[in-house]
């Protein structure tokens, strides 16, 4: 480790991605987390309505909080580590699905909020992982209320449609995507970009999130 580096930790102590705990040694997650994550694992490989969806962890205990501290407690550090499981996911469950990475984007108004658009970050670390750069090929028209306050999958896809479209000059016609969220729950908002996407010429669309609630076998609907 650099001189720099530990200064860094003596100003910053590194956290658990997960639960915020501070790490002695460990490389991103505390031993509690990463005994619980084991009951966490993925629930399997989703069928949404755009395509596939691969998810690394149920959206249950601290998964959860580690959504919610990177959402909205500004620990933008942890994508690097969600990041891990995510790769993994996709390349156990997508392999061969997809030739290039991109992200479910933010608003404008959220992104001055938060500073920072967490599935970017996501989709940025996965990809150098794999030696290569996700691209920004969608941008978000318009700012509608957040998916987690409605109950209903129809409420959730009326709230999205037509929410997202595919910036000028992107380079998506012919191309298979690997889209990126850190979470998918009815695969709405997944789909209003996968529809995007698709309406540029994209050739497939697969998704990976961090983390699911529902489960799914190949071949039926998601919630």
């Amino acid at each position: 480790m650099s001189l720099w580096s530990k200064f860094l930790d003596l100003l910053f102590p590194p956290r658990c991605a997960f639960c915020g705990a501070l790490l002695d040694g460990e490389d991103g997650v505390c031993p509690a987390c990463e005994a619980a994550l084991r009951g966490l694992e993925g629930p399997g490989l989703r069928a949404l309505d755009f395509g596939p969806c691969a998810a690394a962890f149920r959206y249950e205990g601290v998964v959860r909080q580690g959504v919610h501290g990177l959402k909205f407690r500004g620990r933008r550090q942890s994508a690097a580590v969600f990041a891990r499981y995510m790769a993994q996911a996709a390349a156990e469950q997508l392999a061969g699905a997809f030739d290039a990475v991109t992200f479910v984007p933010v608003s404008e108004q959220r992104l001055r909020q938060r500073g920072y658009d967490q599935s970017r970050l996501l989709s940025e670390a996965m990809a150098a992982l794999w030696d290569t750069q996700a691209e920004a090929v969608l941008e978000k028209i318009r700012d509608n209320p957040a998916q987690s306050g409605l109950s209903s999958a129809e409420e959730r896809r009326e709230n999205v449609r037509g929410a997202y479209r595919v910036k000028a000059g992107a380079r998506v016609a012919g191309r298979r995507f690997l889209l990126v969220d850190d979470v998918v729950t009815t695969g709405s908002t997944m789909g209003a970009c996968a529809a995007a996407l698709r309406s540029a010429g994209a050739a497939g669309v697969a998704g990976c999130a961090l983390a699911s609630p529902g489960v799914s076998s190949p071949g039926r609907q998601g919630e």
